[in-house]
């Protein structure tokens, strides 16, 4: 067993945002930009803080990607009706697009990352990488 699981995973994690970012052709999305988007897809109209915490991003790093995906017409912010400080994000028609696309790239990762290993062992694999995120946080 390598005893150097945690470089192991960072460049692999490396690797997989690089095959990713390589992936999104024009959109300029990359993989940080395409998680926002899946979370939107799953709660719309989400406020800025919420998304933030799903991804495990800082505020002004998420800050600086939610405007960039603003400008390139993927969502809109809308100021929250209970909180004029905060900011509720939505997809736009062009994000929901987007999504789709996205989602077509992930299953191709998905199937060439999990080529020759079992059910058993991905199940293994992912409740090892759920481990790692909920322990560490």
């Amino acid at each position: 067993m390598s005893n150097r699981l945690v470089f192991d995973l960072m460049i692999a994690e490396r690797s997989l945002r690089r095959c990713i970012d390589a992936r999104s052709g024009d959109t300029g999305i990359g993989a940080a930009g395409a998680g926002v988007l899946f979370h939107l897809a799953q709660h719309d109209n989400a406020l800025v803080g919420d998304v933030s915490a799903a991804m495990c991003a800082s505020p002004s790093g998420m800050s600086g990607l939610v405007s960039r995906l603003e400008r390139a017409g993927f969502l809109a912010k809308t100021p929250d009706a209970g909180d004029a400080r905060a900011v509720r994000l939505s997809l736009t028609p062009a994000g929901r697009e987007a999504v789709g696309t996205a989602k077509s790239v992930v299953r191709e990762l998905n199937a060439a990352m999990s080529e020759g290993f079992t059910e058993a062992e991905l199940t293994v694999i992912d409740r090892w990488l759920g481990h790692i995120t909920h322990r560490l946080t």
